[in-house]
């Protein structure tokens, strides 16, 4: 079994950085798959829960298909558009069962948040809510009673989605370049995040303060924020999967 290597804390800025210089040298293939991601939300948005489940279920192979372009450009090569749908000829069957799982689980989530405001609120208060029209829920948020519930209920969210989101982060990337099964290649990817803390911190602390620049100009600055993300990850799977070896976890 491969190690899982564990990077120094400067890579958690370094990752996004060199992530910029990935954008940068495709940009206009980068900027064209961002629109065309936007299009595809926007039209799944047609159909409202639909839309949504389909949009959650078919991110990884997505974001397989950018993994593969990422691997273009580290070799000297250029990102092209078609990139984006690479991910469909790579895997795909583990790729989507990737995004059941991470969809099962970001409704787990949601239900549980709203299982709590339900709990700690009461029934009989949210239908008095919900029946009133003249009244809508955000005006209630002055009663400490429901500050205290929504907040709760968001801690407990971002308890439960930190870890998912770990399990799913390189998991793309492990099932397109390891051929690793969905559920491995979760697991793997949650160690990873996990050994690496220190540097994620440092990447998560300078992702937030691009988010809110990026967001400043009427969001215009996602167009190469998103990329950079994108770039990060792979860099980042580089760096702690030890390109083109296969890592595996003991089976209990």
């Amino acid at each position: 079994m491969n190690e899982i290597s564990t990077a120094t804390t400067a890579r958690g800025a370094e990752w996004l950085i060199e992530g910029f210089d990935y954008f940068r040298r495709s940009a206009g293939a980068w900027i064209g798959t961002t629109i065309i991601l936007i299009v595809i939300n926007v039209a799944s948005g047609i159909i409202p829960v639909a839309g949504f489940l389909i949009m959650q279920i078919l991110t990884p192979v997505f974001i397989g298909g950018l993994m593969l372009g990422c691997r273009e450009i580290g070799n000297g090569g250029m990102l092209q558009v078609n990139h984006l749908f690479a991910g469909f000829n790579q895997n795909v069957g583990n790729l989507i069962v990737l995004g059941l799982i991470y969809t099962i689980g970001t409704l787990f989530i949601l239900m549980s948040m709203v299982l709590v405001v339900f709990i700690t609120i009461g029934m009989d208060v949210i239908s008095n809510i919900v029946i009133d029209n003249s009244t809508l829920l955000i005006d209630h948020l002055h009663n400490a009673q429901y500050v205290r519930s929504v907040l709760l209920a968001l801690l407990i969210g971002l308890s439960l989605y930190t870890p998912l989101l770990m399990a799913f982060w390189f998991a793309p990337a492990l099932i397109v370049f390891d051929e690793q099964q969905p559920v491995q290649s979760m697991k793997n990817s949650f160690l990873g995040c996990l050994k690496n803390i220190m540097p994620f911190l440092i990447y998560g602390v300078v992702g937030l303060v691009l988010s809110l620049i990026a967001s400043i100009p009427l969001l215009l600055g996602w167009f190469i924020l998103l990329p950079m993300i994108i770039a990060s990850v792979y860099l980042a799977y580089k760096d702690i999967f030890q390109f083109n070896q296969t890592v595996t976890v003991t089976q209990d």
